[in-house]
């Protein structure tokens, strides 16, 4: 199970502190290619929030090619050596690939 540590006073939403955590695990190779993340149900009853918030937060990695959503059976991490980086040059506001 993905064991995560959320803080409700910080002021950061409990999905963009999921996400960051597991955006984070992805990026430093803890959750390989291919891995299934534990159902919103699971998750959210394991870390005590809402499913609205484990769904915002898988929906956030799977628009940025973290994770693919796979209809009726769950969300699997995607290669992160896949991901296309697009480099954004602040000063002039174009991007860059």
């Amino acid at each position: 199970m993905l064991s995560c540590q959320l803080n409700r006073l910080n002021g950061i939403p409990l999905y963009e502190q999921l996400y960051s955590h597991i955006k984070k695990e992805i990026i430093e190779g803890r959750l390989s290619y291919g891995t299934k993340l534990p159902s919103k149900r699971k998750l959210s009853s394991f870390l005590k929030i809402g499913r609205n918030t484990v769904e915002t937060a898988y929906e956030q990695l799977a628009a940025e090619g973290y994770v693919e959503a796979s209809p009726r059976k769950g969300y699997f991490v995607m290669a992160y050596d896949d991901l296309e980086y697009i480099q954004v040059n602040n000063h002039l506001g174009r991007i860059l690939k």
